[in-house]
């Protein structure tokens, strides 16, 4: 399932947690991982902006390679020793690189040049990072919270296909030795339904949607998997299942909410789902 793994960790923010995890999987898929350690470009064109205005153009040169070289050190002392602890005690491939640029932009750039399964990453609201890619990669993408993981609660609803969720969640249940929960959420907000090629329709009835719903739970009995439909806003209600459950690892579709406030988009709704949920999540983009 997750053969080739990407995991970049930004010179803002390093969470250990990324890296066991990586190892877990490397060591349940047989996976190879690339890291990537990214200077980002945006610290380093503000520390130039601090710069005294009167220094000449190879001072300040000389100060962003300063800069540099204190990020290549610590990516050596710290990630990369860590990589080392985590991956080659357990026999696992990896490639280590660092590159200067912009988060997100990084990531898409690796993708294009390397055919990945998934991206493995952490996430930290307070810092710099634009963490746009939830939104603008293909693959599954996999944050990590560094909680303790012994279940999973697989999301559905009324604004995704709802067809590669189901399969992930039972095949990583067996594969983890992870419990499975499954949630069917009917967005009050977002009445709308989103077909096999994540096409929106037209505003539906909460009956009918709801009606749809049941249906969904219906088909998955019959295959063993109990389901509960629930109604409300799709990030509260995933947030609450998680909490209620206890489950660590949520996952969640192609989901297009369009919801807007006072004519104004909301923020993206897997950031928010982030933010919201504060155990790790897997998009299945």
């Amino acid at each position: 399932m997750f053969k080739n793994i990407l995991i970049p960790i930004s010179s803002e923010f390093y969470q250990k947690e990324v890296l066991q995890t990586g190892a877990f999987l490397a060591e349940k898929f047989n996976s190879t991982i690339t890291l990537v350690y990214i200077i980002e470009e945006k610290t380093l064109n503000q520390t130039d902006k601090r710069s005294d205005v009167y220094r000449t153009t190879h001072e300040r040169a000389e100060t962003r390679k300063e800069i540099i070289n204190r990020y290549v050190q610590s990516a050596d002392k710290i990630i990369f020793d860590d990589a080392k602890l985590f991956f080659r005690n357990k026999n696992v491939a990896f490639e280590d690189k660092i590159i200067e640029g912009e988060f997100s932009i990084v990531i898409k750039g690796q993708l294009n040049k390397g055919k990945y399964d998934l991206i493995l990453m952490g996430y930290e609201k307070e810092c710099l990072l634009n963490y746009r890619l939830l939104d603008e990669v293909n693959i599954p993408v996999w944050v990590e919270s560094g909680y303790e993981k012994n279940s999973i609660l697989a999301v559905c609803s009324n604004l995704a296909p709802n067809q590669r969720v189901p399969e992930i969640g039972i095949n990583l249940s067996k594969i983890l030795g992870w419990d499975l929960n499954m949630l069917y959420v009917v967005d009050t907000q977002d009445t709308v339904e989103v077909d096999k090629m994540g096409r929106r329709s037209e505003k539906k009835s909460e009956k009918t949607l709801t009606d749809r719903g049941k249906q969904f739970v219906s088909d998955m009995h019959k295959k063993g998997i109990d389901v509960r439909l629930v109604r409300g806003s799709l990030e509260n209600e995933t947030a609450k299942a998680a909490e209620n459950l206890g489950a660590k690892f949520v996952i969640i579709g192609r989901e297009q909410k369009k919801k807007k406030v006072l004519g104004l988009p909301i923020k993206s709704i897997k950031r928010k789902m982030v933010e919201k949920c504060r155990y790790s999540m897997l998009f299945i983009n």
